[in-house]
């Protein structure tokens, strides 16, 4: 039977069907190599546990080269812990909602459920084909109703929080998509990163999350993490949080004698202070800063625009009532710049000034003793315990009080689109905002006739949907229009996959408790910080509302840097090129064929848009799987080339070729070998100095190229025994068993080929159960009585090796580890000529450890005898 399959660089092989050599076809194993494993997986509830998640993708119908790089290394990952036998939760889901399914269905005449739906389709079966063994049991999509009735069903519990509300806000609108936009989405020339749209300023009323109540919470959090794991990302994070040195106060606002229904957040670092306001300054692109709201007086802004100007609209002290003035400050430096802040004479000699200058009354709040005066229950305390005092009261009576920074702002979810989650709120003449109630959840969006771009939310074309009656008087209402930015429903989809088929709450707590935090998180670097910062706040609301007993959500995170492949376009009109119309006969300087005119040559994200994305067809699954997460670490980015199948390629020949003399050899050669003690002995210590490198870089670092190395090393070593040895020594065979399964997670297909043949012939083997499949078997284990590595190194450079006993590895001491290696003869020669200052031990369980002496160099030496010289001076 000829079967064409990518085991050696552009080889035929033929599939022999005789017993016993490797006979199993392709077609017939790929069922077995991607069944679903989690009906197992589901029973062993008492066996640990390990939550794999993967960043669930948009459906957009074709997976890139970046959705296979994050969901190859996931898979790697879950396959190695079943192997390990824990409960592994590998889920996979759909982050449906959004712009793109919205924009092609206009353009296609169609609704973009149906549009979604078949990418779905055509997704899943693409993963299927990735051989990937997700939980298919677990799968949740966005927008379906059963999973964004929980998304509204917490936006409410955030609202009964008092962490969710709605004013007018300045957004960045797209005039072509019809839509508000985030910064982020936002390019450096001012367009939208999605249309190409300028992007224009808008005042609309819009929904917000209190997400700066909780930065200090998730300042907090960041300490919980290890440094180790999430580097970078602790530091983005807490650029994005910025320094929490103060606090937001709410003022309720009027307007002459009427009562406004917004409010204004006002952040301080001086809240101890608020009994001396004489005023509150906004900057000049506040959305107070209209002519509407400038006093009758002020004829300053024809005159002078840069001048402070008085506004009608006054704020309400929210602890005495007094009204508070408000002015439109021209005056402030440009690097303090905020939206609004408290103008304190007494902290400030700029707020002094200005009090001065309209005539505001203050009072003097701090003594020179820095203690609170004219501060009613808190005069007499010292600045710092009145600071707290002042926070915790404004907490207590709702309004404000919580810690947080200058810069971070609350998350505008509004979203004037159809297709997201509806928000859930109704508003009435009589009653103002009324919240859906919870027994009338999910708010369905409503089947629409057609979908334009024109207007700011095509959910009002909906009338029968639009129009309700108000849950708290029955009078005529009607639903909020705007739907909720994506971000929401991405911010607990982990949680629901624990749990996805309740009908009673989002999920079990018992459950969650149970299975939470996710044990390793994986996705792109683009995500790394909106997306978790959301998340991580969704997580510690849920927490502090008794869902979850798990403040951080995550414990390990790999953010994984992009795949980028080699394009070329035309210099004088960027037109993109297939790799058939361009000329290399200078490959330096490469042209368009057609023309001679010269191209650009660049690394970008891989895409067929940009003729760099035809792996898969052209080198199979099982290659492409095990070339994406060779040779380079999953946090860089990967410059793709079809010249790196090329050693994977021949290391899948070597082992190919390696079992087949095996299988051909079993039982046909010579038992009688002199050696075959000696070589045993040779192939466990190989055996267990690579299996301890494999190990560490699955369990610990995630470096799966490294772990490849490992193995093709120890192919290597296998494939030097000889012949005799090979086919008559257990241990040979046992290490060539566990070799195959160590591959499995990597590439599942070519591992259950190998498998197939290999346990058809050799029936017997001490550490794996010859009747099961490869997926079914145990990872191996080191050996108890094996020897691991014990580096020695002198300021910080490495010296020599040696052994240490690997019962002793984990809990070796300092004074252990010196004895070790003093017995060592290089040590004499390079350490007793010298005065070791000081010994520093690292020990990574299970792998290896480092002794590092410190000797004094000879700049040191020098500076320790000129100060001695001084000090006789």
């Amino acid at each position: 039977m000829r079967c064409k399959l990518p085991v050696s660089w552009c080889q035929w092989r033929f599939l022999k069907t005789n017993p016993g050599i490797l006979n199993l076809d392709f077609s017939s194993y790929r069922i077995v190599a991607t069944r679903n494993l989690y009906s197992e997986t589901k029973k062993w509830s008492d066996k640990e546990k390990y939550y794999v998640l993967s960043m669930f993708p948009y459906p957009s119908g074709k997976l890139h080269m970046g959705h296979v790089r994050v969901y190859t290394l996931s898979d790697c990952m879950a396959r190695y812990h079943r192997l390990k036998g824990k409960q592994v939760i590998h889920p996979m889901g759909w982050d449906a909602f959004g712009l793109p399914a919205e924009n092609a269905a206009i353009e296609r005449g169609e609704m973009p459920d149906k549009w979604t739906k078949s990418n779905i389709e055509s997704m899943r079966k693409q993963l299927e084909e990735l051989h990937c063994s997700f939980d298919w049991d677990r799968e949740l999509s966005t927008c379906d109703p059963s999973y964004y009735k929980w998304s509204q069903f917490i936006f409410l519990k955030m609202y009964e929080a008092g962490l969710v509300y709605q004013r007018e806000g300045l957004v960045n609108w797209d005039p072509i998509d019809q839509t508000v936009l985030a910064n982020e989405q936002i390019d450096d020339q001012g367009h939208s990163w999605r249309s190409g749209a300028k992007v224009e300023k808008k005042y609309l009323r819009q929904w917000y999350i209190k997400t700066t109540a909780y930065s200090k919470s998730l300042s907090d959090g960041l300490k919980e993490l290890n440094p180790e794991y999430w580097r970078d990302i602790i530091s983005l994070q807490r650029n994005w949080i910025g320094k929490c040195t103060g606090t937001r106060l709410d003022f309720e606002l009027k307007n002459g004698d009427e009562t406004m229904t917004d409010h204004l957040s006002v952040f301080t670092d001086h809240p101890e202070a608020l009994y001396g306001v004489s005023h509150i300054a906004l900057s000049p692109d506040h959305r107070f800063n209209d002519p509407k709201y400038y006093t009758s007086t002020d004829t300053s802004q024809g005159q002078n625009k840069s001048a402070d100007r008085l506004l009608t609209i006054e704020a309400v002290h929210p602890i005495t009532g007094d009204v508070i003035p408000i002015i439109i400050s021209n005056s402030q430096k440009e690097d303090e710049i905020i939206e609004a802040y408290l103008g304190i004479p007494s902290l400030s000699q700029h707020d002094l000034e200005c009090a001065q200058k309209f005539g505001f009354t203050f009072k003097e709040v701090i003594d020179s003793d820095s203690n609170l005066i004219n501060s009613e229950q808190f005069s007499g305390l010292n600045k710092n315990q009145a600071f707290q005092d002042v926070c915790n009261y404004a907490k207590e009576k709702g309004f404000g009080g919580q810690l947080t920074s200058a810069k971070l702002k609350d998350w505008l979810i509004s979203r004037q689109r159809y297709w997201g989650t509806p928000i859930p709120m109704i508003h009435c003449p009589k009653c103002q905002i009324v919240p859906v109630p919870h027994e009338e959840l999910p708010v369905k969006l409503p089947k629409l006739e057609s979908l334009t771009k024109k207007g700011l939310s095509p959910l009002t074309q909906a009338t029968a949907w639009l129009n309700v009656k108000c849950p708290k008087c029955g009078g005529d209402a009607t639903r909020e229009t705007d739907t909720m930015d994506t971000f929401v429903d991405s911010s607990w989809y982990f949680l629901r996959y624990l749990d996805h088929s309740n009908c009673s709450l989002p999920f079990d707590r018992e459950v969650a408790n149970q299975l939470m935090p996710v044990d390793l998180y994986i996705g792109g670097k683009e995500h790394a910080t909106l997306h978790m910062f959301f998340a991580r706040f969704f997580n510690h609301f849920l927490c502090d509302a008794g869902y979850l007993s798990h403040r951080e959500p995550f414990t390990n995170l790999l953010v994984q840097g992009m795949v980028l492949g080699q394009s070329y376009r035309v210099k004088e009109t960027g037109q993109y090129l297939k790799p058939e119309e361009i000329g290399f006969s200078n490959p330096k300087s490469p042209v368009e064929k057609s023309t001679g005119k010269p191209l650009i040559k660049e690394w970008e994200k891989m895409s067929k848009s940009k003729y760099n994305g035809e792996i898969i067809d052209e080198y199979g699954v099982s290659a492409t799987r095990m070339t994406i997460v060779y040779n380079v670490a999953p946090k860089s980015d990967r410059r793709w080339s079809n010249t790196e199948f090329r050693g994977v390629l021949n290391w899948k020949g070597r082992i190919w070729s390696l079992v087949t003399m095996v299988l051909k050899n079993y039982n046909k050669v010579d038992t009688a070998y002199q050696d075959i003690d000696e070589w045993n002995r040779k192939i466990k210590e190989v055996r267990n100095i690579h299996l301890a490198e494999i190990n560490y870089n699955f369990e610990t670092t995630f470096m799966i190229s490294v772990a490849i190395t490992a193995m093709q090393q120890l192919t290597e070593y296998l494939r030097s025994v000889p012949k005799e040895v090979a086919v008559n020594s257990d241990i040979f065979l046992q290490t060539l068993a566990e070799v195959i399964i160590m591959i499995s997670p990597i590439s599942p297909s070519f591992a259950n080929e190998l498998w197939e043949g290999y346990r058809n012939t050799i029936t017997s083997c001490s550490t794996c159960n010859m009747n099961q499949l490869v997926q079914e078997q145990t990872w191996p284990e080191l050996d108890e009585d094996c020897n691991m590595i014990l580096n020695v190194k002198c300021n910080n450079k490495m010296v020599f090796d040696t052994t240490v006993p690997y019962s002793i590895l984990n809990t070796l001491s300092k004074d252990e580890a010196q004895q070790i290696s003093q017995r060592h003869p290089v040590y004499k020669k390079y350490f007793d000529v010298h005065t070791v200052k000081s010994v520093h031990l690292t020990v990574k369980t299970d792998y290896k450890a480092t002794i590092d002496y410190h000797i004094p160099t000879i700049e040191e030496e020098v500076i320790k005898k000129l100060n001695k010289k001084r000090k006789k001076k």
